[in-house]
């Protein structure tokens, strides 16, 4: 992996917190503001729930995929020209979507928007590593880490807002006029903080991807860890389906009622760094993932017994976001740990991995059956055991008792 020339690392300014955080959310915000307007969205292009599902499969392909692509495009041509082109695409992309004429148009557009909102999410953190000393970093990522979380959290009740007073396709006119701000306030202020690489080889980063995809540690913790953390996007495909079409929660309630999934999420977390270094990580997961399966045996006899309510749905969720906000930091974690010598190239794997796992549960919900419902139990109960036997299979070589998560 490249790495910035000294000289160049010592005048490079920081940019400010704020534009990190707006260049950094410009990655995951969309995925969750447009949550609320999917039925709204399917009614209006007369589109079945398994089509508009596939907006939010395909943000999360998008995403994906820009996991592995930017990190060592901005190390061949720098941070600042790449992430100004991913941003600009995203612009683009989001006026495309505000006036998709078709279910078609508008899945185009989505896809096109991830790849390039991802560019902010991989980017601001790669900025931020760039600018800062080890004791700043570490503050600046949390920091960001936070942000990325009140926004899951506040994503669906502004995206609520929008499409009861002024419709679905005005959250992408205004995801586009933000952007757009955002765009010319890293044209303005953000510098160049990693030079082009003139001895740049993309051979570099296959033979680290190959390496850990041949890593029993490496592919243990990541595939439990995405299992973990977003097989719960089937909820979130499902969610506004459920809790307003079925159960008739209105479109202001479902933002509040996701907002106390993210509580649940912040908790897991908090558990995690209490725990850090008295239990080992092995055994954090191997909870994580029994919680996991718990939730979703409960939500499965709720549906088998015809006794769905908005609590019988919403106070698993809790529980199951709890399940993944304590086993993130340690998956991630025990993934990274595996070879430091190719920590940047696991951290964009994981997250490919992790993004690539979230868009196969999102498609399930859509594809698989009829019954949203249904099909968001399966993939709940498919994800809680494949993360139970992955964490139960891990080395246990590579998993210390003293290991520090990750936030």
């Amino acid at each position: 992996m490249s790495e910035p020339a000294a000289p160049f690392r010592s005048i490079v300014q920081s940019p400010s917190l704020f534009i990190l955080v707006c260049i950094t959310l410009s990655g995951t915000f969309p995925l969750h503001v447009f949550v609320p307007a999917l039925p709204s969205a399917a009614s209006d292009l007369h589109a079945s729930t398994a089509g508009i599902g596939l907006t939010i499969t395909l943000y999360v392909v998008g995403l994906s995929v820009g996991q592995l692509v930017y990190g060592p495009l901005s190390d061949r041509y720098g941070r600042r020209p790449v992430l100004l082109a991913g941003l600009s695409l995203f612009a683009v992309a989001s006026v495309a979507a505000a006036f998709a004429p078709s279910l078609a148009g508008l899945e185009c557009a989505r896809l096109a928007q991830a790849l390039g909102g991802c560019s902010g999410l991989v980017l601001g953190r790669a900025i931020a590593r760039d600018s800062s000393g080890s004791t700043t970093l570490i503050r600046r990522l949390a920091t960001l880490s936070i942000a990325m979380a009140v926004a899951t959290a506040v994503a669906p009740i502004i995206g609520a807002q929008i499409v009861e007073h002024l419709g679905w396709r005005s959250i992408f006119s205004a995801l586009s006029v933000v952007n757009v701000l955002v765009l010319f306030a890293v044209w303005l202020v953000v510098p160049e903080t990693h030079s082009a690489s003139r001895d740049f080889r993309m051979s570099r980063y296959l033979k680290s991807y190959l390496a850990l995809l041949r890593s029993p540690a490496f592919v243990t913790h990541s595939l439990g860890g995405a299992s973990a953390t977003t097989g719960i996007y089937a909820f979130l495909s499902a969610s506004p389906f459920i809790l307003e079409s079925r159960l008739g929660l209105s479109t202001r309630a479902f933002g509040f009622a996701y907002f106390s999934l993210v509580v649940g999420l912040a908790s897991g977390q908090s558990t995690a760094k209490r725990l850090a270094g008295r239990v080992s990580a092995r055994s954090a997961l191997i909870v994580a993932s029994l919680i996991m399966g718990a939730a979703s045996i409960s939500l499965l006899v709720s549906y088998w017994c015809d006794s769905l309510s908005v609590t019988s749905v919403v106070a698993p969720m809790i529980v199951m976001f709890f399940a993944t906000g304590l086993s993130s930091p340690f998956a991630i974690s025990s993934a990274l740990d595996v070879d430091q010598s190719v920590v940047g190239a696991a951290a964009g794997l994981y997250g490919c991995l992790q993004m690539g796992y979230g868009a196969l549960c999102t498609a399930a919900v859509g594809l698989s059956s009829s019954d949203p419902t249904a099909s968001m139990i399966g993939a709940l109960l498919v994800s809680s055991a494949i993360a139970g036997f992955a964490f139960k299979a891990a080395p246990r070589a590579h998993v210390r008792a003293n290991q520090e998560p990750v936030a």
